[in-house]
């Protein structure tokens, strides 16, 4: 049977997103000791104690289904964010909620907007929505061209996409330059300004996008509990924005979409307000200092508000993914995201992974010097 037929066109179209093979089985492919893995925007730190307390009594009651209405986490939210409860909605990770509102929103004929490079998944949800994906450049200094995106914005687009900070690059954009676009922007048109890594933020001119709802009806903030609360493995994010397009959402909304695990360690971590702030400056700390040792060996580094950063080597990305995978160390290749092919991302680790990161790429850009050297 050719299924290929069967299936929508839009769907052929899609790249899938492509994630990287288990630490354990590229042990065992290598024949490496020990890897440390700096390519999925991790945090290095594991869940609290806390948080594994809970998991392990939730792990009692898996005979029995979520609660479907998330309620204490309902509840949580609303008060650490001080919005009404009818603005939030909760998802199985941010993600399912960027593919809900594609799938909600985008009717044929009419367009989503987004940078490139950035999450590949705005691209996706894009490709297999009823409407059509428009990919706007980032500009020179790497950030998202907002003015770009208004230009681009006509009577047929639904959606607007808006990662800040962005990904792969872990620039921002100012609360100037995103408040200019939505005050461009036609209220009808649905702006979705994702900050999976706003808790990182340092910047003292980022927006604090949840001032303006009242202002703007059709903005929608996603964040995550993936990143800075070490969740990322149990899948919970969440959205604010007005209560009408909430419940849009909830009639799409699969029944029982967030487990009951990830509820009871979302609802704990989200008190662990210390516990952020700590791992937040020690992350930015750890940030500059593997910007500031790549700069050294000759690599650009773009300013970042992640946990990550977005260096450009001096030897081609993908060779250098895989002479560090020989010596244990795991970045990310830009290449699928459509950028320079010298461009890799890598995560921030724990000081001992960061210090054999800068150690490792040291000696490999050693290595292909002396190559060079030799060759000519």
């Amino acid at each position: 049977m050719d299924f290929q037929k069967l299936a929508r066109e839009e769907i052929l179209g899609v790249r899938p997103y492509i994630p990287g093979k288990p630490v354990e089985e590229l042990q065992r492919e290598r024949g490496l000791a020990e890897v440390i893995k700096l390519a999925s925007n991790e945090n290095p730190h594991g869940p609290s104690p806390a948080v594994l307390e809970v998991l392990e009594k939730g792990c009692r009651e898996l005979n029995r289904y979520p609660d479907d209405c998330v309620f204490y986490l309902h509840r949580a939210l609303t008060e650490h964010l001080q919005v009404d409860e009818e603005r939030i909605f909760i998802g199985a990770g941010s993600v399912e909620i960027l593919y809900l509102l594609a799938n909600v929103f985008a009717k044929p004929g009419e367009n989503l907007i987004y940078a490139t490079p950035s999450f590949v998944i705005y691209a996706i949800v894009s490709q297999i929505s009823q409407g059509t994906g428009i990919a706007v450049p980032i500009d020179e200094d790497f950030r998202h061209d907002l003015e770009a995106m208004a230009e681009t914005v006509n009577e047929k687009t639904k959606l607007v996409f808006i990662a800040n900070p962005d990904n792969p690059t872990g620039t921002y954009n100012s609360a100037d330059k995103l408040e200019r676009f939505m005050e461009t922007v036609p209220q009808n048109v649905l702006v979705a300004v994702d900050e999976a890594y706003y808790e990182y933020v340092d910047a003292p001119d980022y927006p604090r996008t949840i001032e303006w709802l009242d202002r703007y009806p059709n903005l929608i903030i996603l964040r995550t509990f993936s990143k800075i609360h070490s969740l990322a493995g149990l899948r919970v994010g969440y959205s604010i924005s007005h209560p009408d397009l909430v419940s849009l959402l909830e009639r799409v909304r699969p029944p029982f979409n967030v487990n009951s695990l990830s509820q009871v360690a979302a609802l704990t971590a989200l008190k662990e307000t210390e516990r952020v702030e700590r791992i937040s400056r020690e992350n930015n700390a750890a940030r500059r200092h593997v910007a500031e040792e790549l700069r050294k060996l000759g690599c650009r580094v773009l300013d970042s508000q992640t946990n990550f950063v977005m260096a450009f080597l001096p030897i081609d990305a993908n060779k250098a993914y895989n002479a560090l995978l020989d010596k244990g160390v795991i970045i990310r290749p830009m290449g699928s995201f459509g950028t320079d092919m010298n461009a890799v991302r890598i995560s921030v680790g724990l000081e001992d992974e960061n210090r054999r990161l800068i150690e490792t790429v040291a000696e490999l850009l050693s290595e292909s010097s002396s190559s060079s050297s030799s060759s000519s």
